[in-house]
């Protein structure tokens, strides 16, 4: 039952493009089988009403239901309907009691309903046509007033205008409820489309005024700018010719707004500038190219265009646009520029030969002094020991002392020959760059310098997992150098500490050695980098060359080194790599 409620209500109901005119029709058409078939059909058989009046109720009941039918499948037959309850009226005036009876009062739902259901003339034609068959009607009962069927008792008259004052005004109030409804709906959402219409224009002005403020920075942008802008229709007409336009063309906007290139280039430059629009017009791709003009003071200038298809908001080719550029400048500095270049790769190439040659004679010179300068040390040697061997006896305590000083300095020289080959040679050696592990190669060379000295106490703390890239055998010598100066400084120490780390200093690694020696005062700190530079006495044996060599190390790397340090409080050797 619910089922069948739920779809009669869905279908009486429904909402159609035409409006609530055709829902209204439906209700209508319910409410009319319901009752001329369900309460005035009943009511004329309880009063013994003429048996003819229940049979064109019955009738119109039926036919109703028919059109209701035919609503629900879409078909609307709106005239059917009004012509249908004329038809039943006309055949019950008489025989429903006239004027006295309640027939009357249904022709306020034609009058009603005729306005509501159609538009126009229409309208009108049908409202006419339900006055006119009232006075029709009324008009035959005044001249045949016999054919008026009366009530048979005053309680069927009375009964029987209830119920068609019921009825008729059932369904008037139905019609102008809906009628009303739609109104407010109506009101509402024309209330609601005047308020969404408010905020449109509002927001259309919002937009509007960003429009013109875009296009004032727009046009701006494109008067001020150094580059020429221009625009092109499809004709090759100018439509837009800014300031830097005009100064390098020379030509004012005026002048070449409407007009194409040949207003304003001689013919060649204008005929190649066409040629290339027609080509954009065609591929609608966007291509570089250069022309040369001559500009207002009559000097040659080149000048770098880009061009390419414009096109409207629904992607069809208007026109062209382009920016110019003039490039003589830059090219010419370009041209100056290659110049230099080429002679200086003349020079770096003069220069590099100057430098191997400077480099082959420094090899010169250094195998001259290993071989010139030791040949004399190993005489000096020779002949002390002779001395000794031979006139050992004879020589006086203090002849022996000053040959062991000879012995020594000789000693001392060559050590020194041997350092400056070796710093010598840092500087021509090729660097093979491989990971090194820094904690392992300082720990094995403090080791060796512990167990050198067995009788000394030491201490030597590395950081673990130490990493760098260099080369494996310079890095060892840069250790070797540091950790021996830091055992060699530490000498008077109960217990020499020497420890290597690493402490972070932005995207490099920072390591260190550092050691609890003798130290050095910070004012000499420039000096201790330099070759035969040293800040102590002769009680530390040494050439000076250690520290030079560290620093030519550091510098083949890439990186720096620099010192710290406190007389009697230790020194601290700091060095990072590329």
């Amino acid at each position: 039952m619910e089922s069948l409620v739920a779809r009669l209500r869905n279908c009486i109901w429904r909402i159609d493009e035409q409006g609530m005119e055709m829902p209204l029709f439906r209700l209508l058409c319910l409410a009319a089988t319901v009752i001329s078939l369900f309460v005035i059909i009943p009511t004329n058989y309880l009063h013994h009403r003429p048996g003819e009046i229940n049979a064109a109720l019955l009738c119109f009941g039926l036919s109703s239901f028919w059109l209701l039918r035919r609503a629900c499948r879409g078909t609307h037959h709106v005239k059917a309907f009004f012509f249908l309850l004329l038809f039943l009226l006309n055949l019950v005036w008489f025989p429903g009691g006239g004027t006295s009876g309640s027939v009357g009062y249904f022709f306020f739902c034609l009058f009603l309903y005729a306005p509501i259901f159609f538009r126009g003339r229409t309208r009108w034609l049908l409202l006419l046509i339900a006055v006119g068959d009232a006075v029709l009607l009324l008009a035959a009962e005044l001249q045949f007033p016999g054919s008026v069927v009366h009530y048979g008792a005053a309680s069927d008259r009375t009964a029987d205008l209830a119920v068609g004052l019921v009825s008729s005004a059932l369904c008037c109030s139905i019609m102008l409820w809906v009628l009303l409804e739609q109104y407010d709906r109506e009101q509402r959402r024309l209330l609601a489309l005047n308020q969404e219409l408010r905020l449109t224009i509002d927001d259309r002005a919002c937009v509007e005024s960003s429009m013109l403020q875009n296009r004032e920075l727009l046009h701006a942008v494109i008067e001020g700018t150094t580059d020429a802008v221009f625009v092109k229709n499809l004709q090759g007409q100018y439509l837009l010719f800014n300031r830097a336009a005009e100064v390098m063309t020379g030509v004012s906007a005026g002048m070449a707004l409407g007009n194409d290139d040949s207003a304003i280039f001689t013919p060649e430059v204008a005929q190649k500038a066409m040629e290339k629009d027609r080509l954009i017009l065609k591929t609608r791709e966007t291509y570089t190219h250069e022309l040369h003009i001559l500009s207002p003071d009559g000097e040659p200038r080149v000048l770098e265009a880009i061009k390419g298809p414009l096109q409207d908001g629904k992607g069809n080719v208007v026109g062209v646009f382009g920016v110019s550029r003039d490039v003589t400048e830059r090219r010419r500095m370009a041209q100056e520029l290659r110049k230099l270049n080429e002679e200086l790769e003349l020079r770096v190439a003069e220069r590099t030969v100057r430098l191997e040659a400077a480099m082959r004679e420094q090899e010169s010179f250094s195998y001259s002094v290993s071989h010139d300068l030791r040949g004399p040390l190993r005489h000096i040697n020779s002949y002390t020991a002779i001395i000794e061997e031979e006139f050992g006896d004879e020589l006086p305590k203090e002849a022996k002392q000053y040959m062991d000083r000879i012995r020594n300095s000789s000693r001392i020289m060559g050590d020194l020959i041997d350092d400056l080959l070796e710093l010598s040679r840092i500087g021509r050696s090729e660097l093979r760059k491989v990971p090194v592990n820094l904690s392992e190669l300082a720990r094995v060379i403090g080791n060796e310098l512990l167990e050198s000295e067995p009788a000394r106490r030491g201490e030597l703390v590395v950081e673990p997992g130490l990493q760098a890239h260099g080369d494996r055998v310079l890095l060892g010598q840069l250790l070797e150098n540091l950790l021996g100066n830091a055992w060699k400084y530490s000498r008077g120490r109960d217990l020499a500490r020497i420890e290597v780390g690493k402490s972070s200093s932005g995207e490099r690694d920072l390591f260190f050695v550092r050691d609890n020696g003798v130290g050095f005062d910070m004012a000499y700190q420039d000096k201790l980098f330099g070759p035969f530079q040293r800040l102590h006495g002769s009680e530390f044996e040494g050439t000076g060359i250690g520290l030079a060599t560290v620093k030519r190390i550091v510098e083949r790397h890439g990186g720096s080194v620099w010192a710290q340090g406190e007389i009697d409080a230790g020194a601290t050797i700091y060095f990072t790599l590329s």
